[in-house]
């Protein structure tokens, strides 16, 4: 099933994250990844713990990463991480690192990971939970009732309009 849930936090390139050029390292990107998928799971009302908790853990199997432009000491960056596709027995965040340059935003990386759902005991590959598909479609769905109202309303139009070119030519 394909969704889209967005969660954008603000990331303040400290000085320990740079190098001697005053860079963000790349390593660090990293990093950033982790709390953005942390910060978005929180906000679906997930957290590592209860998953714990609950007999399931979440390694990392895959990340990628597309460095752009440079990270510089003291930016303030806003990393928006979105979950595009319902889980099955992975789960994929993809991320977008912004800097806001005279009003606009700039895109200097992006990138993905990919996790698997496993069993805590067993540490073989499950299904991501029920419970966890319930709350992303919770998100979801809230996040797109306006989107689904609006292409109710075009489909309507669109309906009319066929209908009004159909009478036209009888």
């Amino acid at each position: 099933m394909i969704m889209s849930y967005s969660c954008d936090i603000q990331i303040r390139v400290e000085y320990v994250d740079t190098d001697k050029m005053g860079v963000a390292h790349n390593s660090n990107y990293f990093r950033y990844f982790e709390r953005g998928r942390c910060e978005t799971m929180r906000k679906i009302g997930i957290n590592y713990k209860e998953m714990e908790d609950k007999g399931v853990m979440m390694p990392l199997v895959e990340q990628y990463a597309k460095y752009l432009r440079p990270a510089y000491y003291d930016d303030v960056l806003i990393l928006r991480t979105t979950v595009g596709e319902m889980p099955t027995a992975k789960i994929r965040f993809d991320y977008q690192v912004l800097r806001i340059d005279n009003q606009e935003e700039k895109l200097i990386c992006q990138g993905y990971n990919v996790l698997a759902f496993i069993g805590v005991e067993s540490r073989r590959p499950k299904a991501c939970p029920l419970w966890v598909v319930e709350k992303l479609k919770k998100v979801y769905d809230n996040g797109h009732e306006a989107l689904k109202n609006i292409n109710l309303e075009i489909a309507l139009y669109l309906k009319e309009f066929l209908r009004s070119i159909y009478f036209s030519f009888l």
